[in-house]
């Protein structure tokens, strides 16, 4: 008995033995027949294992880029259009109908109507992306032109942005990152009870296209205008009728013609006379710019002020160009000898009030 009892024992192991190692070659097998599906196409679901056609092609988005200058400072749209280039690329068939079948001569049909459907780019969306966003500020970079068909262009999709005053003039990169939808496989099952009305099944998927572009960045004048020195360099609060001289530097390569810089300063201060004309400055020259300001009682002491420049003239290329630019006027705090004669005037002022209230008591 003891013998048996051994001899069963060993087969039981061995069993188990060989259970354990088909289970490890069938969980090598899954893992590999996992592995190479995820490296390849998708598994199409089962609709699609025998469907009557196979067809191959996808939508192909170009982008055309309708103005591709523009200028420092400028605020303005770019405008893009897509246009579906793609194409059916190879027809093959995967089943044949049935001779006498109805139902599926009918699917047949129906299927390889469908399938012209593929080059068809769905929920389309365009991002635009700047390279270097320190250059400009895309102001709405998404657009959403919906459905475009084979050979069909797209309406204008526009972009607001703003061209930053200091980007220097050149050639500079974007990226519309276009996204859409496709009709990746369809197949239609017939059914006998219905031979008019079968089964569709819709397979989608979605694709990525990458589509770079270029910009050039221009300045809109040949003159270019720059801050030497304001003087005097800071001014007191509460003081009126300062005269400050500004002067001004044309940087640029082309001569401006009746200039005229106007004064925009922060809330604090005050222009009476805000207009200082120059007939040209030509490039290298400088000229001083007279104004009269005045500054209020509540500026603030220590605190630089901005004085925005807004300069209106001519080049030898165009008329009616702007231009800006900005100076810097500290604030100094009242004097000692201002504040004393404000105390006295609100003294005297108080005193003539009591004089005043007693007279009319005593009538």
């Amino acid at each position: 008995m003891i013998q048996k009892f051994e001899y069963k024992g060993r087969k039981n192991k061995l069993f188990a033995s060989l259970l354990c190692l088909l289970a490890m070659l069938l969980l090598g097998n899954w893992l590999q027949t996992s592995s190479s599906a995820e490296a390849g196409a998708p598994i199409p679901p089962e609709e699609f294992a025998d469907d009557y056609y196979k067809v191959y092609g996808t939508p192909n988005l170009t982008l055309s880029l309708e103005r591709s200058n523009v200028y420092q400072g400028e605020t303005t749209s770019l405008f893009l259009t897509l246009t579906n280039r793609g194409r059916i690329t190879a027809f093959e068939v995967n089943e044949e109908p049935g001779a006498n079948r109805r139902e599926e001569i009918l699917a047949a049909q129906r299927e390889q109507e469908l399938e012209k459907q593929r080059t068809i780019a769905q929920d389309v969306s365009v991002k635009l992306v700047a390279a270097n966003d320190s250059a400009l500020d895309i102001k709405r970079a998404v657009s959403f032109p919906g459905i475009i068909r084979e050979g069909q262009t797209s309406t204008r999709l526009d972009f607001p942005v703003e061209v930053y005053k200091n980007t220097p003039p050149g050639i500079y990169q974007l990226y519309a990152q276009v996204n859409y939808s496709y009709q990746r496989d369809v197949a239609v099952k017939g059914d006998e009870d219905r031979p008019e009305s079968p089964d569709v099944f819709y397979w989608y998927d979605n694709l990525q296209q990458t589509i770079p572009l270029t910009i050039k960045v221009e300045r809109k004048s040949g003159a270019e205008f720059e801050v030497q020195k304001i003087c005097p360099s800071s001014l007191k609060a509460g003081s009126k009728d300062n005269v400050v001289q500004i002067t001004v530097k044309n940087v640029g390569g082309d001569t401006a013609r009746d200039l005229v810089a106007r004064l925009r300063p922060e809330s604090g201060l005050y222009v009476s006379v805000d207009e200082s004309p120059i007939p040209a400055l030509a490039p290298g020259n400088e000229s001083q710019l007279y104004y009269k300001l005045d500054v209020s009682k509540d500026a603030v002491p220590g605190k630089k002020y901005q004085i925005k420049m807004l300069f209106e003239f001519s080049d030898s290329r165009r008329d009616d160009l702007t231009d800006t630019e900005y100076a810097y006027i500290s604030i100094e705090p009242q004097s000692s000898s201002d504040l004393l004669l404000a105390v006295l005037l609100a003294a005297m002022v108080a005193g003539g009030l009591i004089v005043f209230l007693k007279q009319r008591s005593k009538s």
